[in-house]
């Protein structure tokens, strides 16, 4: 197992390399606060406050919904560290890859930048491209959780050719394909390319215990025995991950001499409220 959730404090897992680019373009064109989006118990808005408090960024993090009496752990941390939350209509939030939705920002925010929800555009992936070295390129099989599916993106274009990805959806979104395969062709202007990376993806779809942030008592046990053995995991993400390889090898899914690369993309902070 790839254990990202080790690295970089302010924004383990993958979070480090999904803001790394971002914020390089961000001091390029001279930004001063980064503008980004998430929901309650976002991993991406919790890593953004904590690496803009330590470059230097003001921030604002995008909402959806209304301010509760009460903000959760996640949100509570982001404050803290000073980033202004900004709680918009869902109908808003609902445009937000949309030009129109850019441009309200651009107007409202001075000297800002925009990321994405969950850094997911050219400069997340081309982050996620580093999350490899050399070691971890052996592997024929490499498994990895998917959200937005830049991650995947970045896996997917840094590995060898002859290597397999398992992509663990952690939603039921048919969508996700085609999405990942879009950021694929937006980053490369190649749709030979992006066609030809997509057919090294095998999707499972057997492990997302009813939905996005859903969890069984089954799934909750199976987190409780990982971590007493010192594997903290998320409930979201890389629990269904590694619940699903397992229940894959006992049924001979997964060959015995297959050598598989897990990837931790961490998030852990967020077992604090679900």
């Amino acid at each position: 197992m790839k254990r990202l959730d080790l690295l970089y404090p302010e924004a383990p897992g993958n979070k480090y390399f999904k803001l790394k680019y971002n914020l390089l373009k961000a001091k390029e064109l001279g930004a001063t606060t980064i503008v980004t989006l998430g929901g309650p118990f976002s991993n991406h808005l919790h890593a953004t406050a904590a690496t803009c408090k330590q470059e230097g960024f003001k921030c604002v993090g995008l909402v959806h919904g209304t301010r509760p009496p009460k903000l959760s752990p996640t949100l509570k941390d982001c404050e803290d560290w000073g980033m202004e939350l900004v709680f918009i209509e869902r109908s808003l939030y609902a445009e937000r890859e949309t030009e129109g939705f850019k441009h309200w920002v651009s107007g409202k925010f001075e000297r800002s930048f925009l990321i994405p929800e969950g850094g997911n555009n050219f400069h997340g992936m081309n982050g996620c491209m580093e999350i490899l070295n050399d070691h971890d390129k052996t592997f024929k099989t490499i498994a990895v959780s998917v959200g937005t599916g830049t991650t995947l993106a970045g896996v997917l274009s840094s590995s060898l050719e002859t290597s397999k990805i398992l992509a663990f959806p952690a939603l039921k979104d048919m969508e996700l394909s085609k999405r990942t395969e879009r950021l694929l062709y937006w980053s490369f202007m190649d749709e030979g390319l992006a066609k030809g990376l997509m057919e090294r993806v095998q999707w499972v779809w057997d492990y997302t215990f009813g939905g996005f942030a859903k969890t069984t008592p089954e799934l909750e046990a199976f987190m409780h025995e990982k971590n007493q053995c010192g594997l903290p995991l998320d409930r979201v993400y890389t629990s269904k991950m590694i619940f699903g390889l397992e229940d894959m090898a006992k049924k001979g899914l997964i060959a015995e001499d297959e050598r598989v690369l897990a990837i931790h993309t961490g998030g852990l902070q967020g077992n604090r409220q679900l």
